[in-house]
């Protein structure tokens, strides 16, 4: 029945759609929303009306689709390289975009009839079909430009250099530009000059100062003093003021660690660009995902990206998309005509280090991200409208428990302010009143004796039990029971489907995966939750280390520092040998250690 519906919907478009490779259009108001490519477009195209669909986003585009086109291509990366087109050409609604960050500067020498010198520090500005891109330069970009301005009087303006000017810029009068806009005939000397430019970008100096000590020689021999003057002048220029800033940036270790990590409707990117193994510019860009469409994110990101950004010799990436090789070499040699290196280090070496230190990187922009003042107030005010809330969640408090078979039980408590960790106020709990797996009696005595004698001013605004129904109603008798019920607002989480519960309701709020105010809760739980954790790892070591080294004649309690602190811990003391023991124990000492565990 689905499949009729489908192809009478393509009818209604009057498309007879081929099984071709190509790209398709769809269209709303005869605007293109959304572009894609199909490596066969009959069974694609069919798949957005001839089923139902459970995501969200396709329901959402189907829904505002009133016609389509396509264009058919010989094979599917030729698709690739059109659906790149036209995705730049049209910006469609619901395809993936990159948003303009700022970024380390660029020099841009533009491919105009007379070429000029700027630099970029938006991915706005960055077009890679404007010219040739050098850098990025962390530092000196506008000194590096300033000398070489002077030094080949190479243009910086907007002037239309296809007409003819009455009179220059101010620039010209100052020796900075060789006047291209009031005079044509310059252009073979100026193309030099900027040919000399972009060798010296490229880390060619030492080429370019051949040039100039030759030109200069031979300008003296000519009796061209005043020539050989400014030449010498612009050698020693370059010596002093370019050659190490252009050194750094152009090493022959020209590379990107090139991350990124999916989180429900969004997309984080961090690329970090390398030169000799030094970071010398980092891009952070998160896109959200919720309104746009893709069928493989990898090729999305990738293209957007370095249809943006300038390409490098080679790339880092994560170890996990090492099956996906043959796809990123095509991706590059297809749309943008570059066969790189592609590295997906395992073992520990130059190239492991740089991808641990962008991961390293990845995951601090996106706690960044996180915890910027204008997401985290969005999330604490839907919190509290769509709970609502008595109390505006500016202090929440959340309790865990940690225990195995009621072993070494603990309870832990994670504090955020505003939406953030309040680390100073964690509190950590040794449960004393039973050893046996209770969790609703261990949460009892951890509720009495956090707050049986805490001021009514010190009560957080919300109380936040990792649990569900069963959890709050327990917390909330204990303390309807201390007569401190009512006080501040008492939520809990339940982990599996990760539902909200409000005590006295017995239906649960259940939020957007993506949405900020469930990811306020779920962090503060997962704080409490790893603070518990480690805290009853340490109960539990201390009480493995005693078992097993004060069960052993001879062995008090100096002894017993003496051998974790030389040996590190009582899996290494059994590793060591006989020999290793005596050197800091008596002989029969140790022989009793190695019998006895």
């Amino acid at each position: 029945m689905r499949e009729e519906i489908g192809k009478f919907m393509i009818t209604i478009f009057n498309k007879d759609i081929p099984e071709n490779p190509g790209v398709y259009l769809m269209k709303y108001n005869s605007k293109i929303i959304y572009v894609g490519k199909a490596k066969n477009l009959s069974k694609r195209i069919s798949s957005y009306f001839n089923r139902e669909h459970s995501n969200e986003k396709t329901k959402e585009l189907v829904k505002h689709i009133d016609d389509l086109d396509f264009i058919i291509c010989n094979t599917e990366l030729d698709a690739l390289i059109l659906e790149n087109n036209l995705i730049k050409k049209y910006s469609p609604k619901y395809n993936i975009n990159l948003k303009d960050e700022k970024t380390y500067p660029y020099l841009l020498v533009t491919n105009e009839y007379f070429p000029k010198l700027s630099i970029i520090r938006t991915t706005k500005k960055l077009n890679l079909s404007l010219g040739e891109y050098f850098g990025p330069y962390p530092y000196g970009v506008w000194n590096l430009k300033k000398v070489l301005t002077k030094l080949y009087q190479i243009r910086d303006c907007n002037r239309d250099m296809t007409k003819l000017y009455s009179r220059p810029c101010l620039k010209f009068h100052m020796k900075l530009c060789s006047g291209p806009c009031i005079d044509k005939s310059i252009l073979a000397q100026y193309q030099d000059n900027v040919k000399d430019i972009k060798e010296i970008l490229k880390g060619n100096t030492k080429q370019i100062l051949q040039k100039l000590q030759n030109n200069m020689l031979l300008a003296a021999e000519n009796l061209e003093f005043e020539k050989a003057i400014f030449l010498r002048e612009q050698k020693k220029e370059i010596e002093n003021n370019v050659q190490s800033q252009i050194s750094d940036a152009t090493n022959s270790i020209d590379e990107d660690i090139f991350l990124f990590k999916l989180e429900d409707d969004k997309i984080f990117l961090c690329i970090l660009n390398i030169r000799d193994g030094k970071i010398l510019g980092k891009n952070f860009h998160n896109i959200n995902l919720e309104n746009k469409f893709y069928d493989d994110i990898l090729e999305d990101i990738l293209v957007t990206y370095y249809s943006k950004y300038p390409i490098p010799k080679n790339i880092i990436f994560q170890e996990s998309i090492i099956s996906e090789q043959k796809k990123i070499e095509d991706i590059f040699l297809g749309v943008f005509n570059k066969k790189l290196s592609f590295f997906f280090p395992k073992v520990k070496s130059r190239r492991r280090e740089l991808l641990e230190m962008g991961l390293l990187n990845l995951q601090k922009d996106i706690e960044n991200f996180y915890n910027k003042k204008s997401v985290v107030e969005k999330g604490l005010n839907d919190l509290y409208t769509k709970l609502n809330l008595k109390r505006f969640p500016f202090k929440i408090e959340c309790f865990d428990i940690s225990n195995i078979q009621g072993k070494d039980a603990v309870a832990s408590m994670s504090v955020t302010i505003e939406g953030k960790k309040a680390k100073k106020l964690y509190r950590k709990f040794k449960i004393t009143s039973k050893d046996t797996p209770d969790d609703f009696q261990m949460m009892r005595e951890v509720i009495e004796r956090r707050y049986s004698k805490l001021p009514t001013n010190e009560f957080p605004d919300v109380i936040l039990i990792d649990g569900g129904l069963g959890q709050i109603n327990a917390v909330g008798e204990i303390l309807k029971n201390l007569g401190k019920d009512g006080i501040s607002e008492l939520l809990s989480i339940a982990k599996k489907e990760e539902e909200i519960y409000k005590y006295t309701e017995t239906f649960p709020y259940m939020f957007s995966k993506s949405d900020e105010a469930l990811k306020i809760l779920q962090r503060v739980r997962d704080e409490a939750h790893r603070f518990g954790v480690t805290y009853h790892r340490l109960l539990r070591n201390k009480r493995v280390i005693s078992s097993e080294l004060d069960s052993i004649p001879g062995v008090g309690p100096k002894r017993k520092e003496l051998l974790l602190k030389t040996f590190g811990s009582v899996k290494q003391i059994k590793k060591a040998t006989l020999s290793d023991l005596e050197k800091i124990i008596p002989k029969q000492l140790a022989i009793k250690i190695k019998e006895l565990i």
